[in-house]
């Protein structure tokens, strides 16, 4: 091999090797946070005032330990086949850790909000947590 090729190879060999992530993933004894996404329906579909009635209250669940941010808005209609847009509001949790999801699906906010703002207003949702 030529002193050339052996060079380019040493290059390649670098280059492919100083792309590789040195981060191991986390360990199950390890912590990472978790979204918490929930995407609602209303009763009354598209009624904007409910709209910002669940998006206002739903800021006060960052008072809950253990929620890092609480991020929501309101759907974007689209006619792609792919794309859901028969849902009214999607509202985007980011916890601390599974620990922190089970103690705010107890939490007394939580519970309070749930039965006095938006059980009244929800005609479904649904649910998905992510780590």
């Amino acid at each position: 091999m030529s002193r050339l090729s052996q060079l380019l190879c040493l290059l390649v060999f670098i280059t492919l090797t100083g792309c590789a992530s040195t981060q191991q993933p986390p360990s199950s004894s390890q912590s990472s946070s978790l979204q918490h996404i929930v995407v609602v329906w209303l009763k009354e579909p598209g009624n904007e005032k409910h709209r910002q009635q669940l998006l206002t209250a739903s800021q006060r669940l960052m008072e809950i330990p253990g929620i890092l941010s609480v991020h929501g808005g309101t759907v974007i209609g689209s006619n792609r086949s792919v794309v859901d847009s028969s849902f009214d509001i999607a509202l985007i949790m980011e916890m601390s850790d599974r620990d922190a999801l089970k103690r705010y699906a107890q939490h007394p906010l939580h519970q309070q909000l749930l039965n006095e703002v938006f059980k009244p207003l929800i005609e479904h949702y649904r649910v998905f947590d992510i780590e």
